[in-house]
């Protein structure tokens, strides 16, 4: 059985990625220009996400190092209305970078708290502004904070995003790249409530294992390479691919059967990351140029990959169901144009 910090790292890792993709399709022009509220653009709120991220991270490390009683916490250096002002003059690729460094800041600062611990109550001093007060808290709290934090501006994302006028385009290279890492990271930390004797035994996809699935996901993204490479001119192998999609699929699992899980896991993460070197080396011009050849069934070498993010997407709403993992019930189902 999964325990709390597992669930609440799955929790903040299936919304983020969510998040990301509320960003997808949308042109870079649109993110760094159209206003969500206020003054905030979609680039500024990536960074907002970030400053809070790096600000619980301290606030972690400083109760672990069991000095938060004596330095307190200072809320004035993020208060929302001041944004703009601090990051107004960012990059949309600053934006992002940041939101990813302070995000993997938080996770590995969590990560070290004893699990036993994340129920305890740390009491301290803060200040905002010129107001002052005392309150206490525990580090389980603060994390779970983070996923309803993301939460809450996805939802303020989806909203706007049904203002923009296209939104199948290509878009961002940095919010692609970040946005597959994410979706990754959202199936690697839902694979890790699958108990360790159970990854080759318990079906978590029809009558597929958490090893049948890694195995699947790796040959899929060794596809969506290849069809990257094909469609940006690049060396590539034949793509046919038999008609019968599910039958495809089951041979592919089939051959992996007798890989040891170790085998398989490695192969599925370095099959991303073949993915991403190849998203990094792209210009964006290369990424969103038309295609119009007979090896694949994609607009762009963009949407190639914008499949492959959808696909991990499924697959870990599709494991946290088969799991009965009580999470709300829109992360337990994925719909997007490539699912």
């Amino acid at each position: 059985m999964a325990n709390d910090k597992e669930l609440v790292l799955a929790r903040m890792a299936a919304v983020r990625a969510r998040l990301l993709r509320e960003l997808i399709g949308i042109d870079e022009s649109v993110l760094i220009t159209s206003r969500i509220y206020g003054d905030w653009t979609a680039a500024n709120l990536l960074a907002h996400l970030g400053e809070y991220d790096n600000f619980y991270a301290g606030m972690v490390r400083d109760a672990l190092a069991d000095r938060l009683t004596e330095v307190g916490v200072d809320y004035s250096g993020i208060r929302d209305h001041l944004l703009r002002e601090r990051v107004g003059d960012w990059s949309l690729e600053q934006s992002v970078e940041y939101l990813m460094e302070a995000r993997a800041n938080f996770v590995q600062t969590f990560a070290e708290a004893p699990l036993d611990g994340l129920k305890k109550k740390y009491r301290f001093s803060w200040r905002f502004g010129n107001k002052t007060g005392r309150s206490q808290a525990m580090l389980g709290t603060w994390a779970q904070w983070r996923h309803t934090h993301d939460a809450g501006h996805m939802d303020d994302l989806r909203e706007w995003r049904k203002t923009i006028r296209e939104t199948y385009g290509t878009g961002s290279k940095y919010i692609l790249h970040a946005a597959l890492r994410a979706a990754r990271d959202d199936f690697n930390t839902s694979a890790a409530l699958v108990p360790p004797k159970e990854r080759e035994t318990r079906p978590i996809c029809g009558t597929w294992t958490l090893r049948d699935v890694l195995g699947h996901l790796a040959d899929w993204d060794a596809y969506f390479l290849n069809a990257f490479n094909a469609m940006i001119g690049e060396p590539h192998t034949d793509l046919a691919w038999e008609s019968d999609a599910d039958a495809q699929n089951e041979k592919m699992v089939q051959k992996r059967r007798k890989q040891p899980y170790e085998q398989v896991w490695e192969e599925a993460q370095s099959a991303r990351a073949a993915l991403l070197t190849e998203l990094e080396l792209l210009s964006d011009e290369m990424l969103g140029d038309p295609y119009g050849g007979d090896y694949s069934p994609y607009p762009t070498a963009y949407h190639c990959l914008w499949s492959a993010l959808e696909h991990d997407l499924d697959h870990a709403a599709v494991l946290r169901r088969e799991l009965g993992v009580a999470f709300p019930k829109y992360l337990l189902r994925f719909e997007g144009p490539f699912t």
